[in-house]
């Protein structure tokens, strides 16, 4: 009997004892390692052997930090969905269906029916110094977010479009410094304007009006303090080109036509996976090569990540891009949350700029700064955002009737006779742009 549980108090010890230990013992040097720059938990621990040691309660005070940190990652990880979707009006269950591709409803109906049955300092882009009201817009209307396209003449959209481009670096400076390269770039706007179809929302107006907010959101957030010229002039060329070739209706509709754009990218993002093609089918004429100047590794960077903005764009990685940005808080929350006081650069936290030129968190803000300026209407003055929510508005519509006629289902937003506008734009404010913009406030520099 006694040598039966000496035996079993080892076979327990060997399986279970020794690799909890093991695993904690890792967790311990995790945390020493994440938090070690949180010198007040540190303090009144006595130094031990080499200053390795620390104290029990201070081991256990790490310990739950790391726990809850980790519960947190996980419940970001896991929280891509709005489970009770009881009692929502019809324009929040458009919004939702909007954001995750597919009808929350259906989906929801599905899941109980199955239930039942079994993310070095440079210098700053200039503010433009040029006439803009040659362009039809003031210099201060122009540098707030009450700028608006749709008023706007197609010749002067087309040079803002140039101006915002070329004149985001100073002079001399960046990938249009030169006349060839003015003139090569207003040849690209030129063929990229012709690509865009006369929709009512996503036309070269909303190209125009991207490309101003990207160039805006660039330099509100000090972007030249961890974004490369290149990576810079990159996103104010994939802005111009982010939706070429729309026709005014989204992925949801093409895959449900079978269009061939669904069939041709396997309804994986088909409209964005357009857009890039399109973008660089333009790019491969020699006249309209805004890339021309780059080396054959700058070239293969800046396509690589054109194509990656553009196709985060995609309103389904919506709800993922929120996710990777409160991730990336809660991960460095220590120098987020101002806890840290260290050296400056450009009046930024070294600490700050360490993270955003990690290169998975800088591709992440670039995908952030397009997507920041294509659904960044709700965040202009009232009449900017008006007009632009009413054309809007009308290409869903549009859509609608669409589907009617075919007779398809009709997607939520899109029923011209049933939707409440004031509340379809309540629904997009609350479940995408307020998360959204929250998780970014809390994040630049």
């Amino acid at each position: 009997m006694i040598f039966s549980s000496l035996a079993l108090s080892s076979v327990v010890t060997e399986l279970a004892v020794r690799p909890l230990e093991r695993m904690l013992g890792t967790v311990r040097q995790i945390a020493l390692t994440v938090f070690k720059f949180s010198a007040e938990v540190m303090e009144g621990t006595e130094e031990g052997d080499d200053g390795a040691d620390i104290d029990s309660s201070n081991e256990m005070k790490l310990l739950e930090k790391v726990v809850q940190k980790l519960a947190i990652v996980a419940d970001l990880q896991s929280a891509n969905k709005l489970h009770a979707t009881e009692g929502m009006q019809d324009e929040d269950l458009g919004i939702l269906s909007m954001m995750q591709g597919k009808n929350v409803v259906d989906e929801q109906k599905a899941v109980a029916q199955a239930r039942l049955s079994c993310a070095v300092p440079r210098k700053k882009a200039l503010v433009p110094t040029v006439r803009l009201e040659d362009f039809g817009v003031s210099q201060e209307v122009y540098q707030s977010w009450g700028f608006n396209a749709l008023p706007l003449t197609k010749t002067q959209r087309t040079s803002l479009a140039v101006f915002t481009i070329s004149r985001f670096h100073e002079a001399g400076d960046g990938f249009v410094s030169s006349q060839d390269e003015q003139q090569r770039l207003q040849r690209f706007v030129g063929a990229v304007e012709r690509e865009y179809l006369p929709v009512p929302f996503h036309n070269f107006a909303h190209a125009v009006d991207v490309t101003h907010g990207t160039a805006r959101l660039m330099n509100i957030i000090s972007s030249e303090s961890f974004l490369t010229d290149l990576e810079q002039y990159v996103l104010l060329i994939a802005a111009v080109a982010h939706d070429l070739g729309h026709p005014g209706v989204n992925n949801g509709f093409l895959s449900e036509v079978g269009h061939e754009l669904a069939l041709q990218y396997n309804d994986r993002s088909p409209l964005e996976n357009m857009h890039c093609a399109k973008l660089y089918t333009i790019v491969a004429n020699p006249l309209m090569n805004v890339f021309s100047k780059l080396s054959k590794d700058q070239y293969k960077e800046a396509r690589k990540n054109c194509i990656e903005v553009i196709l985060h764009t995609d309103m389904m990685g919506h709800g993922s891009m929120v996710k990777d940005l409160q991730m990336t808080y809660q991960i460095n929350q220590e120098v987020f949350s101002n806890k840290i006081e260290g050296p400056m650069i450009n009046g930024n936290n070294i600490a700050e700029l360490e993270i955003f030129t990690q290169a998975e968190t800088k591709l992440l803000v670039m995908e952030c700064i397009l997507h920041s300026a294509d659904v960044s209407n709700p965040c202009r003055i009232w009449d900017t955002s008006y007009a632009w929510a009413m054309v809007c508005l009308e290409e869903f519509f549009a859509q609608g009737d669409q589907e009617k006629m075919l007779g398809i289902p009709v997607q939520f937003l899109n029923d011209r006779d049933k939707l409440n506008k004031p509340n379809s734009q309540i629904g997009f404010i609350e479940f995408m742009i307020a998360p959204f913009y929250s998780a970014q406030i809390r994040l630049w520099p």
